[in-house]
């Protein structure tokens, strides 16, 4: 917490010195009690500031990963880029023969029949014949039972495949996500559906932000944002993902932290393509605070800062303390008050 403190001081530090550097030589400015000549002027307000944190970011249907077809045959039908495929769909085909997307963490290596020793592809198996609708009366172990087969015969009844009851390797692929985006295919027709088929990624729209260390650092998931698009409207989305320690590229060079950011309504980022857009973090919030310009800020002679005032026909120089800054405005406090005017030239 000091750590991060000191940074965001250090931050204010760096603004208000530049505001300093712009305005402690002022060689139009007369003695602060002798009237001047007109000078522009921003009314003192009272309202809510928010400190915000802007990043840059990429709309993306994230990282693409590679489906690996196995069980032989030829390839007769392939799936379109940018086709959704959910699980029970199929995904491309071979020997006119569907091969369906599957959810499970391992891919299928044997043939599944009555009589197969128990294991966990047993499990994986049932547990997606159950989500399919296939599995009236099936208790999802690893055993393969007559339910089991039974199961399977429904579920190849669904597809238009010969009943057998019995699963082989080459039936299904298998992800961890209830449906994928095919993004790139890595095959022809008439090729072998052994090795790499296609790529694919998320079926959602998402934007992706490098961050700083210390972004990285002070950022957690759960944290609500603005995304402003590219025709400048803008969206609420939320922080999801802090991506840390992402190796390194090619060159050995560090591959920044990044910042997932998920849109529960897709359909204005999905409309736009895969476009830049910013990002507004809001950081710290004041409500009721005095705000006034930034160029409304002096440096004083004798250290500290200081806002003119005009009062009586005169401009009258009132040393405030300066609290949040939040683009062009700051929080002052000290001897004004709301709806009072503040030299800002």
């Amino acid at each position: 917490m000091r750590s991060r403190t000191r940074v965001a001081a250090a931050a204010v530090v760096l603004v208000l010195g530049a505001v300093a550097a712009a305005y402690v030589w002022q060689p139009w400015r007369r003695d602060a009690a002798v009237p001047g000549p007109k000078v522009n002027t921003q009314p003192i307000v009272r309202e809510a500031l928010t400190s915000n944190t802007i990043l840059n970011a990429q709309l993306s249907y994230g990282d693409p990963d590679t489906l690996i077809g196995g069980g032989g045959g030829i390839l007769t039908v392939l799936p379109p880029p940018g086709k959704v495929v959910k699980v029970g769909q199929r995904v491309y085909e071979t020997d006119g023969r569907p091969v369906v997307l599957l959810k499970g963490a391992r891919p299928f290596w044997r043939e599944l029949r009555t009589g197969v020793t128990p294991g966990e592809d047993v499990r994986q198996l049932e547990r997606n014949l159950v989500k399919l609708g296939s599995s009236v009366g099936l208790t999802v172990d690893d055993t393969f039972t007559r339910s089991t087969a039974l199961a399977i015969k429904r579920w190849q009844d669904s597809l238009r495949v010969k009943r057998t009851g019995v699963f082989a390797p080459g039936d299904a692929v298998v992800t961890r996500a209830n449906a994928i985006r095919v993004e790139t295919i890595h095959v022809k027709l008439g090729a072998s559906a052994n090795g790499d088929i296609l790529d694919y990624t998320d079926t959602t729209v998402h934007a992706v932000a490098n961050l700083s260390i210390a972004q990285a650092g002070s950022l957690l998931p759960g944290k609500p944002v603005t995304v402003v698009l590219p025709d400048g409207s803008t969206i609420g989305a939320q922080i999801t993902q802090i991506q840390k320690n992402r190796g390194s590229d090619k060159d050995g060079k560090r591959l920044p932290d990044r910042a997932v950011i998920e849109f529960a309504d897709q359909s204005s980022v999905s409309r736009i393509g895969l476009s830049a857009v910013r990002v507004t973090i809001p950081s710290d919030t004041v409500d009721g605070a005095i705000v006034v310009p930034v160029t409304a800020l002096l440096a004083l002679a004798d250290g500290g800062y200081g806002v003119e005032v005009p009062r009586n026909g005169k401009r009258v120089l009132v040393p405030v303390k300066v609290g949040l800054v939040a683009d062009s405005r700051l929080q002052i406090t000290g001897d004004v008050k709301e709806g009072e005017e503040v030299v800002a030239p």
